[in-house]
């Protein structure tokens, strides 16, 4: 098996029978993540391949690539099961949803992860523990956390370390996933980004030594280049999945981007929001909610899906006053940030991008 570029003229060979199409593209590649990652430090703000700024200007940069291969898709399979990895996931599978007629999901191993971390740290496995989750893509909250009869947020108010604390886990009654810390602790986690090297550079460089290690080392370079990259949602949701699809037995949740429908009241049917489904004898389905959603959870995902809408409306119009209104709304920089200055910079920067290989990783 070898890799080879991908043109339109062969959409037919590639996509023709699928069952499973997997889209994981990196528009730009790691120079368009460096921008991303780094440009809203000059305005105070924390910066994420997906989130905030950073995930607008992602997804400003990726539909135009994104769209023709759905169109492809729906042309050439439109039966297949398409499972989305591409960054900021939440808007781009509402626009995908909204674009093409397809049985599509973004798919996140973090809220799993986080799981399982939550159970090792009250010396439970996973299995034993209920509870729900509701959330957008990296930024989720898990609550109503149970083993049986016992809750088990006070148990962990009493274990966990810096993030969340113990007074914010007995105030709010929920468990938030690592990246809310651009949230609620957005301060340090600037002051962290600004010290580090970006994250973008450090993957640069490990897909360097890993294209040197293909072209001319042996097998054991080649494992050494690829175990520098952990790839977790392959491993705890990706692989998973597929083998659920296959016909081998999955008891781990399955965590999706999908349309809210009537999963909670308070979002719009078409909103999309991350949250655990089941693989059953008839496919997926979605995990009920055992109770009610927390306040705090309530105020906190609104705006976040607020913007994703705006936001998505933005990137599938290729609306520069849409970008403002969507960054208007943004928790992050609603009445806080130069959001004209910053909509410039985004437009500026990725029309500049154009002329990269739109398809590098």
């Amino acid at each position: 098996m070898r890799a080879e570029p991908i043109s339109t003229d062969r959409w037919p060979q590639i996509l023709g029978g699928a069952n499973i199409v997997i889209v994981q593209i990196r528009v730009g590649g790691f120079e368009g993540r460096l921008f991303d990652e780094t440009f809203p430090h000059k305005y105070g703000l924390c910066g994420d391949e997906g989130l905030g700024p950073s995930g607008l200007s992602a997804g400003w940069r990726t539909w135009p690539v994104l769209a023709p291969m759905l169109e492809a898709i729906a042309t050439f399979c439109p039966r297949v099961f398409v499972i989305l990895l591409t960054s900021p996931l939440g808007s781009l599978v509402r626009a995908s949803l909204a674009y093409a007629d397809l049985n599509l999901v973004g798919i996140c191993e973090l809220p799993w992860t986080t799981l399982q971390a939550l159970g090792e740290s009250v010396g439970l496995q996973s299995r034993e523990i209920q509870a729900d989750y509701l959330g957008v893509n990296h930024l989720g909250w898990f609550f109503n956390v149970r083993s049986q009869s016992r809750d088990l947020l006070d148990d962990l108010a009493g274990r966990v370390g810096s993030f969340p604390d113990g007074q914010f886990l007995r105030t709010h009654r929920c468990f938030p996933t690592r990246y809310l810390r651009l949230h609620y602790e957005a301060d340090t986690v600037l002051a962290e980004q600004t010290s580090q090297t970006p994250r973008a550079e450090l993957l640069g460089d490990i897909q360097k030594r890993s294209y040197q290690a293909y072209a001319t080392e042996g097998t054991s370079e080649i494992a050494v280049a690829v175990e520098a990259r952990a790839t977790p949602w392959y491993t705890d949701a990706v692989g998973p999945l597929l083998l659920a699809i296959c016909g081998d037995r999955s008891d781990i949740p399955f965590f999706l981007s999908v349309r809210n429908r009537a999963y909670v009241s308070f979002l719009a049917p078409d909103d999309i929001i991350e949250s655990p489904h089941g693989w059953g004898p008839e496919g997926l389905v979605r995990s009920r909610l055992r109770d009610s959603v927390p306040a705090h959870v309530v105020e906190c995902l609104r705006p976040f899906v607020q913007f994703e809408r705006v936001a998505t409306e933005a990137i599938v119009a290729r609306s520069i006053p849409l970008l403002r209104e969507a960054l208007s709304l943004h928790p992050w920089t609603r009445g806080r940030a130069p959001v004209r200055s910053i909509v410039d910079e985004i437009v500026s920067m990725n029309d500049a991008m154009r002329t990269l290989d739109p398809c590098r990783s």
